[in-house]
């Protein structure tokens, strides 16, 4: 009997103690899933390059070509929607509007005044793409972009400011950035933009027997918090 007992406390012993070093090694940690809908706020600067033209030349007179340098703090919200798929890859999609602080003044050569610039406020709808390193998500994105558009001449005397463009302009716009999750729902994020919002006819030739029109393009950099649903 005593045989009997002796052998099979040998035979358990290493069951028993390969079950103590599964318990001590415990259950291995989940990798982080980007999938799901999220939501947050950003802000940051951007910094504009527009130039209006008017013909001149057509009319027997010469060409207008005035540089103007809309700059400023932006500020906003986004909504999105990522992917991960099993390679890691992540695909997804964002929406994004901000209310933009971006002006600027600049002198209109040979007309004895001034150009006031100013983005009133601008928004974007793009997809995204991008690796998963566990939490940390490295992607580019591109998409269709707007942007209001205000431009208004400032004359010396009387007149004060004459408005000669107001519209909406319509564009396109690619970037890339980086997003760390800090915790299972909490999203940080740094990113590039760069848009082009195309070329507009002035408002103020609206009419008239000449071409005259304005383009708008910004650089921009943003950091940003999201909420994972």
């Amino acid at each position: 009997m005593k045989t009997i007992l002796l052998a099979t406390a040998l035979v358990l012993a290493p069951v028993g103690m390969a079950s103590a070093a599964d318990l001590n090694e415990g259950s291995p940690v989940a990798a982080y899933d980007w999938s799901g809908l999220y939501a947050g706020g950003h802000f940051g600067y951007a910094a504009g390059r527009s130039n209006l033209f008017i013909d001149g030349a057509g009319n027997g007179g010469t060409d207008v070509n005035a540089a103007l340098d809309p700059s400023g703090f932006i500020g906003g919200v986004h909504i999105g929607f990522n992917q991960e798929l099993a390679n890691r890859l992540v695909l997804g999609a964002e929406a994004d509007i901000a209310y933009n602080n971006v002006d600027g003044l600049d002198t209109f050569a040979g007309a004895g005044a001034l150009l006031k610039s100013e983005i009133k406020w601008s928004g974007s709808a793009r997809l995204r793409a991008g690796y998963a390193f566990d939490r940390t998500l490295p992607y580019i994105t591109a998409g269709v972009a707007a942007a209001k558009y205000e431009v208004g001449l400032i004359a010396p005397g009387p007149a004060g400011s004459i408005p000669v463009h107001d519209e909406t302009h319509l564009g396109w716009t690619v970037g890339a950035g980086v997003e760390h999750a800090f915790t299972d729902k909490w999203i940080a994020r740094v990113e590039y933009r760069y848009s082009d919002f195309g070329t507009k006819d002035l408002s103020a030739a609206a009419g008239l027997n000449t071409v005259a029109d304005i383009d708008l393009k910004t650089n921009d950099v943003r950091v940003g918090l999201s909420y994972k649903f």
